[in-house]
């Protein structure tokens, strides 16, 4: 077995890996990404706990759109 991580960027994908799970050729497992600081082991900083959180395309075009608000004062 083989475990993959999966960045779903369209919610049109969730109902075919659905699918894939109902005929047994995929199990899902829902990770969940916990954005508190724990209380046992390093805390980590806020930034490091999101990075990677957006693609750098997402990146760049809403830095786009911030420079094109800043722009227009």
């Amino acid at each position: 077995m083989q475990t993959f991580v999966v960045e779903i960027l369209d919610d049109k994908a969730v109902p075919l890996l659905r699918d894939l799970e109902n005929l047994a050729v995929i199990r899902l497992t829902e990770q969940v990404i916990s954005l508190e600081p724990t209380t046992n082991g390093p805390t980590q900083k806020r930034s490091d706990q999101l990075r990677g959180s957006i693609s750098p395309e997402v990146a760049a075009d809403l830095h786009r759109q911030l420079t094109a608000l800043r722009n227009e004062w």
